[in-house]
């Protein structure tokens, strides 16, 4: 039951969507659709959610994602799920990401910004922690 609950979260959150930034300030400009095409394709993308959950996939250049999800929560028993699926950069310059997991499908395209602080964050996830690496 928990493995099920647990992938339920994570479809919620991964169809949950906000325009604005969690602590109020003032959005970021979002990267290009060139600088995303610079950025994404062959690189390493890790998500960490709200509780802790992770995502890690590999940016494909033919556009193919293999991920890994795994639980954030805290107790003795850690689940994780495989899933494959693709990715691309949409014509209007959001990073959109389609997998499909054991049990459920996470689909969404969001806009990117560069914090300050050099980290990635998605802009209709903003309390999403995205890094991002070659």
């Amino acid at each position: 039951m928990t493995v099920t609950l647990a992938s339920l979260a994570f479809a919620i959150a991964a169809l949950a969507s906000s325009s604005a930034f969690a602590d109020g300030t003032t959005p970021l400009t979002p990267l290009t659709h060139d600088e995303l095409q610079q950025l994404m394709p062959g690189a390493q993308v890790q998500i960490t959610y709200a509780d802790g959950s992770t995502t890690l996939w590999k940016d494909a250049d033919d556009g193919s994602v293999e991920a890994v999800w795994t639980s954030g929560f805290t107790s003795s028993k850690h689940y994780s799920s495989p899933g494959t699926g693709t990715w691309k950069i949409s014509d209007d310059g959001k990073y959109c990401s389609h997998v499909q997991w054991r049990r459920n499908v996470s689909d969404w395209c969001s806009p990117v910004v560069k914090g300050d602080d050099g980290e990635f964050a998605l802009a209709n996830h903003p309390d999403w922690k995205m890094k991002v690496s070659k």
